[in-house]
């Protein structure tokens, strides 16, 4: 998987190649990883968190969009404000909430001329099942992955298919949690695996695989 990641980037590096939205005074960032990919494409995260008017917020956001000649968009996400900054080659995105007196969210910024370069999966996904998105992480030693997968498979039978494919490659059940329907929990020496299968669409199911590696 390491290869399928940015390569070893010293973090200015990778902050002046993947730059965040600047943020208003007031506000921290702090990346999470020191490499991340999603689906494939090398990506940029960090955590917001700070206290600032919402009204100046808003104010500085875009006046820094605006000097880098961006086009500032904005959506709702219920509780949520999802605010981006688009210019050539960066979108730059910010999602964030109040709590209190506080702004809470995530930054994340990605090159949209950057070429998808994704590794092979943990585990092969079973027949009519989709890979909705991929999320590669590396940091220090600790290497993980996300993945959501949608199928048309009931919620029984995605788990039984996941875990045939998960067993004939190695992986190993946890009897306690493989036990239960609603989890799935594999492990190989230095490695982990856990499935969870929240409410998916009408009709079908939704697996969220974790995967990491020390």
């Amino acid at each position: 998987m390491a290869a399928a990641l940015v390569s070893a980037v010293p973090a200015g590096a990778l902050a002046e190649s993947l730059p965040f939205w600047p943020m208003p005074d007031g506000l921290q960032v702090t990346p999470i990883a020191d490499e991340m990919r999603l689906n494939g494409v090398p990506v940029r995260i960090g955590l917001v968190s700070g206290v600032v008017s919402e009204r100046r917020f808003r104010e500085e956001m875009e006046r820094s969009c605006q000097r880098e000649r961006g086009r500032f968009q904005e959506n709702s996400l219920g509780m949520k404000q999802l605010w981006s900054c688009i210019h050539e080659p960066f979108s730059q995105t910010v999602q964030w909430r109040r709590e209190g007196d506080r702004i809470v969210g995530e930054i994340s910024t990605l090159r949209m001329d950057a070429k998808p370069r994704q590794s092979p999966l943990p585990t092969p996904l079973p027949d009519g099942a989709e890979l909705v998105s991929d999320l590669e992480s590396r940091d220090g030693d600790l290497r993980g992955r996300v993945l959501m997968v949608d199928s048309l498979l009931s919620v029984p039978q995605l788990r039984t298919a996941l875990l045939r494919e998960a067993q004939a490659r190695g992986w190993k059940p946890t009897a306690p949690l493989s036990e239960k329907l609603g989890r799935l929990s594999l492990r190989k020496p230095k490695e982990s695996l856990d499935v969870a299968f929240p409410a998916g669409s009408a009709g079908g199911s939704r697996a969220v695989i974790v995967w990491q590696n020390r």
